[in-house]
């Protein structure tokens, strides 16, 4: 089987179907490298999630079921997905995360209309990968991107995640990890197993120690950009 190279971390997995295939090519492997770990899907799992979910087509669930399987085994590497848009400009990421429907894809497009799309990069669109290397965190691009299939296989130094709420008024404030402890959980993956639990609390401990967490109230438009980019980028605010 094919490997892959996602946030850093060599997996190896088969495509039955076009859709994950597509997405999967740009993290494509050269022949001599060897998986850390490995994910496969057999006919049993299928007929079983058919059972569950007859609607969901075989296709939908090899890409879905994949992508939570890896983001499982981020966390025995250092790492946690992130349900957020992120965005890296002059080499740094910034990540916006919130409910669906909220508008962090819009937020980020925002950013690409500031400050150019050659300059604004999008890592990730839906689900980027947070990994500790070398004792500093990295968003990374993933296959696992959402409907607009949006992502880079590229890795960018974090300088800050921010949850993002609709607003008239466009403001942003940093928040203290005990603060930003649940939104951060609530986007992301809580596996059942007790032993991927403990890691996901002990990684996100370390990422809530090490990373700015800010609450950003914005309307749509390049103002709300610019407004989070001069905060984010360096500045410091009272954390509430």
């Amino acid at each position: 089987m094919p490997v892959y190279v996602i946030a850093g971390l060599p997996v190896e997995y088969d495509c039955k179907y076009p859709l994950l295939k597509n997405r999967s090519k740009k993290y494509l492997a050269p022949d001599d490298v060897k998986p850390l770990f490995k994910i496969h899907l057999d006919e049993n799992f299928y007929a079983e999630k058919r059972k569950i979910s007859p609607t969901i087509s075989d296709e939908i669930q090899e890409y879905m079921n994949t992508g939570a399987i890896f983001y499982k085994e981020l966390l025995s590497y250092g790492g946690v997905m992130l349900h957020a848009s992120a965005v890296a400009v002059d080499g740094y990421a910034y990540l916006f995360s919130a409910p669906c429907g909220t508008g962090k894809s819009t937020h980020t497009k925002m950013w690409q209309k500031l400050f150019g799309k050659d300059r604004a990069v999008i890592i990730n669109d839906d689900k980027p990968a947070i990994r500790k290397v070398d004792g500093v965190y990295y968003a990374f691009g993933t296959p696992f991107s959402g409907k607009h299939d949006i992502s880079e296989n590229a890795g960018y130094i974090i300088k800050g995640i921010g949850f993002l709420r609709r607003s008239s008024e466009n403001s942003i404030h940093k928040l203290s990890p005990d603060v930003a402890m649940v939104p951060f959980f609530n986007q992301t993956i809580r596996p059942k197993e007790e032993e991927k639990m403990d890691l996901l609390c002990k990684n996100a401990d370390d990422i809530l120690k090490s990373i700015s967490f800010y609450a950003l109230d914005c309307r749509a438009d390049t103002d709300a950009a610019q407004t989070a980019y001069n905060m984010m980028k360096g500045g410091e605010n009272d954390e509430n």
